[in-house]
């Protein structure tokens, strides 16, 4: 009996570890994939860009940071334009969530708004 209970256990740590690998597979493509995508979005409308600058002003990200398209003058956060190291992605983690004194805006524009205005962000620095 403990033969045929030790081979089920590990026929079912088999099955665990291969439906892990299995997940982690489909993860990656699908993380692959949305990338893709997000690489394909067409340019912003000029509503969405509208909307965006509208958002930013309307938020007070003008105060603190640096964004001529936007007529941000701020000094306290770091500059929007010029700054290479930003992707639609890390603007929308950064809005969301805050990060050192910049508070965090989750939960106050839709995630079609959020991910608008980051992809504006993204597109307009210069």
């Amino acid at each position: 009996m403990a033969v045929k209970a030790n081979t089920i256990g590990k026929v079912a740590l088999a099955a665990l570890a291969a439906s892990t690998l299995a997940m982690g597979v489909s993860g990656a493509s699908a993380t692959d994939a949305e990338t893709t995508d997000a690489a394909e979005e067409a340019p912003l409308t000029e509503d969405q860009i509208a909307a965006s600058r509208a958002l930013f002003g309307q938020y007070g990200c003008s105060a603190c940071h640096l964004f001529a398209d936007a007529g941000g003058s701020g000094h306290i956060g770091p500059a929007l334009d010029g700054n290479s190291g930003l992707s639609v992605d890390y603007v929308e983690q950064i809005v969301t969530n805050g990060q050192g004194a910049m508070p965090s805006f989750g939960g106050m524009v839709s995630e079609e708004e959020l991910h608008t205005l980051s992809r504006y962000i993204v597109e307009k620095k210069q």
